[in-house]
């Protein structure tokens, strides 16, 4: 791979089309946007025909790589619950990945309203103080101290704004 080194650095992206059993397959190399030593290419295989299309593709699935990350072990530690029973399974995600999506949208307000302090570090590099999720997660975890302030929440926000007019009806009584 290292005689291509001198191809990537000059058009910042190298493209080889090979045939393996009538099938088509691209690799894509192209610089490290991380600019890292050890790594300085990053290599993708694709069916996918495009170049451009595979790159895209990869950046939004490394999105999704970061929810799974918050949700399994820098978050919401997920997999310490050991459930055995599917729809379980199932009910636990759901309510975990709508907390992450809220979590996300209030970190993003917060954000606009009052920017997270960035942190420079011995490489160089700078990075919020705390991301996006934590920030978020910290201001939901605040806000929601039993079931009434949490139906209110969800109430107000984009994620329940349809159901608005029966907030009285959803809000939970007291029961004597």
């Amino acid at each position: 791979m290292r005689s291509y080194a001198k191809l990537i650095e000059r058009k910042g992206i190298h493209v080889i089309r090979i045939v393996v059993n009538e099938q088509v397959y691209v690799i894509v190399m192209t610089k490290n946007l991380k600019n890292d030593r050890k790594e300085p290419y990053i290599y993708f295989i694709s069916n996918m025909g495009n170049a451009n299309e595979i790159l895209d593709h990869y950046a939004e699935r490394w999105k999704i790589e970061c929810c799974f990350r918050h949700l399994k072990t820098n978050g919401f530690d997920i997999e310490a619950m050991n459930f055995e029973n599917d729809q379980k399974i199932e009910l636990i995600m759901g309510v975990v990945a709508m907390t992450y999506a809220v979590a996300i949208r209030e970190g993003i307000l917060s954000h606009i309203s009052k920017p997270i302090k960035k942190k420079k570090y011995k490489n160089g590099k700078m990075y919020f103080e705390i991301s996006i999720f934590r920030k978020g997660l910290e201001i939901i975890d605040a806000m929601l101290s039993g079931i009434n302030n949490f139906i209110r929440y969800l109430c107000r926000t984009v994620l329940f704004a349809s159901f608005n007019p029966f907030v009285d009806i959803l809000l939970v009584k007291n029961v004597q």
